[in-house]
């Protein structure tokens, strides 16, 4: 009951020699070579990411995040829309389904330790040769976080019933999934390290998991669009009081609209301006990864999909690595989840949904007019 913007300082992180170091190594690799120029986008990435912590809560902490993230009002690909507007359409179809239909949000009463022990069940079936921990973390922003070897759930944190399935998919069988596979890999073993320029990628995979399994639902849809809408408004000035009331005024209860809140002013500056826009890449990255595997079906590329899930890989990467695929260089992915082992499931879902984009809903408005009432 005592609203006052949060008072946030930053220790200083001495990185000035790190970067250096990094930046005479980034020279050294050949970029007219597919993997030299992967070395090479790796290191930079790294080096915009040095410079953003290097300048948090200043202006240039929000250039360098969107360079590595994007920002509302990029162009959805394949489009002449923004996912801002995405975001906005997403938001109003979930409010509307709420009005029309009585939609509830789901209960949050599971407790972390029973995800934490469903999890911990369902990831052994398919990462089936590696040993990967669940555990609880006082010290965590998000509600889950994935590594090579363990998954990370926040303590206190209460889910849904709807949160095992989209963690299973989300976190373990595509963030902790490809990592491992970036790890056995023969050669390229920084494919298993999630760099910074890598990060748009995985969460748009990872969203997309959620997608092609039905674990995604409208509240989840909702929640990572009204993110784009928080970003937009704090990059145009909007304090974090400012931004929490919108994440209130939509139906967040107040501990879930605080933390979505601190995740957008993370390493940014309480009165707005200055933001964290990683959050961005879950919408836009969703629809480019659906793009990306509807067009790898439609030319006949299907088999990009897998080389997806061989470490942790920009689509940029897939494409310039590919000729390596399957050699002494590059091996396929050892694990790779289930939606994805039958080609044909893929397939059909694909298939539909370029079909879809056929179908135009103006011409359903007059076709089903009888049903308005």
């Amino acid at each position: 009951g005592n609203k006052q913007l949060p008072k946030v300082e930053y220790p200083s992180v001495p990185l000035f020699d790190s970067l250096k170091n990094l930046e005479v190594l980034s020279q050294t690799f050949d970029t007219t070579h597919p993997i030299g120029q992967y070395f090479f986008d790796t290191a930079h990435s790294y080096l915009l990411a040095g410079e953003m912590l290097e300048h948090r809560g200043k202006a240039q902490f929000t250039e360098y995040s969107i360079q590595l993230y994007g920002k509302p009002g990029d162009l959805v690909v394949g489009s002449h829309l923004t996912n801002l507007e995405a975001a906005h359409y997403f938001v109003n179809i979930a409010n509307d389904f709420h009005e029309g239909e009585g939609f509830d949000e789901a209960e949050y009463c599971i407790s972390a330790e029973t995800i934490r022990d469903q999890l911990a069940l369902a990831i052994q079936e398919v990462i089936t040769e590696d040993s990967i921990e669940v555990c609880l973390d006082n010290d965590l922003t998000s509600k889950a976080a994935a590594g090579i070897s363990r998954v990370r759930l926040r303590t206190g944190a209460h889910f849904s019933k709807y949160d095992f399935k989209q963690l299973l998919e989300h976190e373990a069988l595509t963030h902790t999934l490809t990592a491992l596979n970036g790890y056995h890999q023969p050669c390229l073993k920084s494919m298993g390290l999630g760099a910074p320029r890598t990060t748009a990628t995985q969460e748009g995979l990872a969203t997309f998991s959620e997608l092609i399994t039905g674990s995604i639902d409208l509240s989840r849809i909702k929640r990572i669009s009204m993110r784009i809408v928080g970003i937009d408004m704090a990059l145009k000035g909007a304090n974090f009081l400012q931004v929490f009331q919108y994440f209130l005024d939509n139906g967040q209860h107040e501990i879930e609209a605080y933390q979505s809140t601190m995740r957008i002013f993370r390493g940014g500056d309480p009165k707005g301006g200055v933001v964290f826009t990683k959050d961005a890449v879950y919408l836009n990255n969703l629809l480019k990864i659906h793009s990306f595997f509807r067009w790898a079906m439609k030319n006949a590329r299907l088999s990009l999909a897998k080389l997806l899930f061989a470490g942790r890989l920009t689509l940029d990467d897939v494409d310039r690595l590919a000729p390596f695929a399957d050699t002494e260089l590059l091996s396929l992915p050892k694990y790779i989840p289930l939606w994805l082992s039958n080609y044909h499931t893929l397939a059909g879902f694909l298939a539909f949904s370029i079909f879809d984009n056929w179908i135009h809903m103006e011409l359903l408005d007059e076709h089903f007019l009888k049903f308005r009432d």
